[in-house]
């Protein structure tokens, strides 16, 4: 069977009419079709296209509080993140019916194009349009939909020491964003970016990416395992030495784009991760050695309270970049992955389903089944104007051409007069090193120092290069978590 869609094992399925287990974002309701109690998350169905769109009426809290008890959730953290949770759905699923009745609501026409990831779908014509459906998507988009990784809250699994915790419910949203945005890096790294496979094939280019697959999403798995490179885990745990956040606590962007480049280099990962909060990349530091595949994680702040209309361009420009690994970001103390747009909304994988841990096996195989719940064939929409402000962007840089590429493609954009949130420099970080090459034949002719990017000039402020100097000039230094908050 080939992964073209949704991989979850098919079960009986009733139909009802509400809204998400946690947020809808997209303007308007959908019909969630529903699976049998324990057998998977709900799916968006068809959109209903006959008007206006209908205040769906939350869930009463007493019946989702129902089962849960001391009994059956003997581990009093997790009896607590249950309970939590739960109340949390139910007050974003009030919350969101209000708003919908407050604004008015209603469906509008999709775009007619869409882009998920740098690559680009379009409607050209009546039987396009048909093909896309009700829904608002062609089979192709749900299909490389259903390829993105997706990581969700987990519960069930070995306490995250010293804490007692065995969820990850209620504080982990960030996280999971963030792992979800890496293992769309480590995708484009073992695959590029289109790509499939079968479960049950047996030519060896079937068994090469199967393996290499389950590779990549077992460095996700939630215990402390020598392969779980990246686990709930380990995130949590380094979250007090470097962003004094005790287990348990929520994380913001910047934290938690530190957490993957510290796991990434403490295991020596064969993908190195280079981080900004400033926005400028030093290419001197990511090409000092031998040239290594880079994740760059560029954590920015977009206005105060929302996302300042004057970026919208970017981040839906970030997005059709043959780089993107996607953006960690969210609404207001929801965070979210964003993986493309379409018209005025972003597509989405929303981290905010509780699912049980995946058991390890001895001997260490899997099934599909077995990684079902790491996938998803149901895209959800966000407008613009909602987005919280705080926001990782990832690019996977898989060679140096990438790289030289990804500065020009930035450079055009701001050239072309689009309020962009990076820049490149071609020296070292000023808190790295105080000196860079005068000449790009110092470096054996790296083609990244053959033009300085439209920030370097002559100005000594900054700690910019000055042209033809080869120094650093320090004006003193400034937090760099000082301008970002958490979500």
């Amino acid at each position: 069977m080939t992964v073209t869609g949704d991989t979850r094992p098919s079960t009986d399925i009733a139909s009802v009419t509400t809204t998400s287990s946690n947020e809808n974002e997209s303007d308007t309701p959908v019909s969630i079709v529903s699976a049998k109690e324990g057998t998977g998350t709900p799916r968006v169905a068809d959109r209903d296209e006959s008007g206006p769109s209908q205040i769906v009426k939350p869930q009463n809290l007493g019946e989702r509080l129902v089962g849960i008890t001391t009994e059956n959730a003997p581990d009093l953290a997790l009896f607590r993140n249950q309970v939590v949770s739960t109340l949390r759905e139910w007050y974003v699923l009030a919350s969101d019916s209000i708003v919908s009745l407050l604004e008015g609501r209603s469906l509008q026409d999709p775009a007619k194009d869409l882009w998920l990831l740098g690559k680009h779908y379009e409607i050209v014509d009546q039987a396009d349009e048909q093909a896309w459906g009700a829904s608002g998507y062609s089979p192709e988009v749900l299909s490389d939909f259903s390829h993105l990784i997706w990581c969700t809250y987990r519960s069930q699994y070995p306490p995250i020491a010293p804490s007692a915790f065995t969820s990850d419910a209620g504080w982990g949203c960030m996280l999971r964003a963030g792992q979800t945005l890496l293992a769309q890096a480590l995708q484009l790294h073992h695959f590029g970016r289109d790509w499939s496979f079968s479960w049950d094939g047996a030519l060896g280019e079937d068994v090469r990416r199967r393996e290499l697959y389950t590779d990549i999403v077992k460095q996700f798995f939630d215990d402390y395992s020598s392969s779980s490179t990246f686990s709930i885990h380990r995130m949590a745990s380094l979250g007090k030495q470097f962003e004094g956040k005790d287990i348990g606590e929520w994380f913001g962007p910047y934290g938690t784009a530190t957490i993957i480049r510290e796991l990434a280099r403490q295991a020596a990962h064969e993908l190195s991760v280079y981080t900004t909060t400033d926005g400028v990349v030093y290419l001197a530091d990511i090409c000092e050695h031998d040239f290594k595949p880079t994740l760059i994680l560029v954590a920015s702040m977009l206005g105060i309270d929302r996302v300042n209309p004057v970026y919208y361009p970017f981040i839906q420009a970030s997005l059709t970049l043959p780089q993107s690994a996607g953006v960690a970001g969210g609404r207001p103390s929801s965070a979210l992955y964003f993986a493309g747009f379409q018209g005025d909304e972003l597509l989405y994988l929303d981290p905010h389903f509780t699912r049980p841990a995946v058991a390890r096996r001895s001997d260490d195989r899997y099934s599909q089944s077995d990684l079902a719940s790491y996938s998803c064939n149901a895209p959800r929409r966000i407008a613009l104007n909602r987005l919280d402000p705080c926001m990782v962007f990832g690019y996977y840089c898989g060679t140096l051409e990438s790289l030289i590429d990804l500065r020009s493609r930035i450079e055009l954009l701001a050239d072309d007069g689009m309020r962009t949130i990076m820049s490149f420099d071609n020296g070292h970080a000023p808190t790295t090193a105080l000196s860079v090459p005068s000449s790009p034949q110092s470096q054996g002719g790296n083609p990244l120092l053959t033009k300085l990017p439209p920030s370097c000039s002559d100005s000594e402020e900054s700690g910019e290069l000055k042209s033809g100097s080869g120094e650093i000039v320090l004006e003193g230094e400034s937090s760099e978590e000082e301008w970002v908050t958490d979500l």
